[in-house]
């Protein structure tokens, strides 16, 4: 019963504007769907902000992430990892840094190392806007991924990536840009995905070449 009422909270808040729910996916109060969002079978989403048109695939494990508008999120991709301490601490057992009791038990009565790393004081991970995260990626604590970037699957995301790069690899390196400079410079500046969804219909026939799309959206839209 506890699990219907969550999933059909998110159905309910954002109707009709839908936010479609697979099956045994497990989601917790603190979310936020902007719509017209998807949550695949076997997901797990956690105090997090997904914007509208992101969907997010099955098997994914995604906490404390801010993520943006129209973003392609894979299966069995991880946020939320955490962290041990490899310096100084005898062992990197939890119970030796925290009152969590991962493994059922602490030796300490007070939290010793931080666990997470936030990318911006409340998430852990942001994802910007138009971003395809490929299957079986990682991203570790404190990391930004830029608009319009591209993560490879398989790989383990360690540090920032920039706007509209293409990186990949364990640990993930980057590989090139999509676009040249000038095109990045346009489409950072005009911000396609804060368009209504009427406005992007109406131009959606030249999303299938940028150059075409950057030369005959209007020059006030520049």
């Amino acid at each position: 019963m506890r699990d219907w009422i969550k999933r059909n909270y998110f159905r309910l808040k954002y109707h009709p504007i839908a936010v479609k729910i697979g099956r045994a996916v497990t989601l917790d109060m603190k979310n936020k769907f902007e719509g017209n969002n998807f949550v695949g079978d076997k997901a797990f989403v956690a105090s997090s902000n997904v914007g509208f048109g992101t969907y997010i695939s099955g098997g994914s494990t995604i906490k404390s992430a801010k993520i943006g508008k129209y973003c392609s999120i894979g299966s069995y991709v991880q946020t939320g990892l955490g962290t041990h301490p490899s310096k100084k601490f005898v062992s990197t057992h939890p119970a030796f840094f925290s009152t969590r009791m991962q493994a059922g038990f602490s030796f300490v009565t007070e939290n010793r190392f931080e666990e997470h790393i936030y990318a911006d004081g409340k998430y852990i991970v942001t994802i910007g806007n138009d971003v395809w995260v490929g299957n079986n990626v990682l991203i570790m604590d404190g990391v930004t991924i830029g608009d319009g970037a591209i993560i490879a699957a398989g790989a383990i995301v360690t540090k920032d990536v920039a706007p509209y790069s293409i990186h990949g690899g364990v640990p993930a390196k980057f590989l090139r840009c999509r676009f040249d400079e000038q095109h990045i410079s346009k489409l950072l500046k005009l911000k396609w995905w804060d368009w209504s969804a009427e406005k992007i219909k109406r131009y959606s026939h030249l999303f299938d070449n940028v150059e075409a799309f950057l030369t005959q959206i209007p020059a006030n839209h520049l």
